[in-house]
């Protein structure tokens, strides 16, 4: 990683984190300051910010530990390795029924990350597994996965007005791409024909928990069998992502 990039009071929140976590209520400002070697001005505002957003708590004798929000995103880290075991264990009959293969992705800002896949046996298959990022715009689980934002925060991820496209048939114009989310939302699930790769479409529906969109589901098909194969595939989909949901 290019250190040259590095934001400095993120460095200084992460050691402060360490120190908290290894010993609870155990540190105070001047105890932080002499340990890190940061000055306790600056270290003073990193701690009323940290403190504001719930990463840490003070007590009543002025000293640290970590706070609820830390806690929240070590349950949500952990969260996602089960939501990735039910997937895998939820979609292997779906990939049976329809022999297409199966998807699950998340949001990573404007991209779509792919989290796992169930893979079909058939010889023709989409590039697509864990660890592949893809424009979010290109793709239907990108539409699902963005399908619950306002026009603002959809402009706000992607300032740019033109997107790039990925094949002659990605929406490349951000208030375009903005209504078919607006009618993704309606729907409940999005389509994708041939926007990410030439010669495959998928069917994509959002998982809920707490009533916020945390990933989604899809399952990818070669043009040839699109036709044939659409409706039972987004019958499937669509079920898949609500028995998720409802774990």
């Amino acid at each position: 990683m290019d250190v040259k990039y590095a934001v400095p009071a993120l460095d200084r929140a992460h050691a402060v984190l360490g120190l908290l976590s290894e010993e609870p209520y155990q540190w105070k400002l001047s105890d932080l300051s002499r340990e890190l070697g940061i000055s306790k001005s600056t270290l003073y505002s990193l701690l009323q910010t940290m403190e504001r957003l719930q990463w840490i708590n003070r007590d009543s004798n002025e000293t640290y530990a970590i706070g609820k929000s830390v806690g929240d995103f070590g349950s949500a880290y952990f969260r996602q390795f089960d939501l990735i075991e039910e997937f895998r264990r939820l979609a292997k009959p779906v990939m049976r029924r329809l022999q297409e293969s199966i998807q699950l992705a998340r949001l990573d800002g404007s991209d779509v990350l792919y989290l796992a896949k169930v893979e079909a046996p058939s010889p023709v298959q989409m590039v697509s597994g864990p660890g592949v990022r893809v424009p979010a715009h290109s793709t239907g689980l990108g539409k699902s996965l963005m399908s619950d934002m306002s026009a603002e925060q959809v402009r706000l991820l992607l300032p740019e007005e033109q997107l790039p496209k990925r094949t002659a048939h990605t929406i490349d114009n951000r208030e375009q791409f903005i209504r078919e989310l607006e009618q993704v939302h309606l729907d409940g699930y999005a389509l994708d024909e041939q926007e990410g790769v030439m010669g495959f479409c998928c069917v994509s529906a959002p998982i809920r928990r707490r009533n916020e969109i945390v990933a989604a589901v899809s399952c990818s098909l070669p043009l040839y069998n699109w036709e044939t194969g659409k409706e039972e595939a987004l019958r499937e989909i669509r079920s898949l992502a609500a028995e998720l949901s409802s774990r």
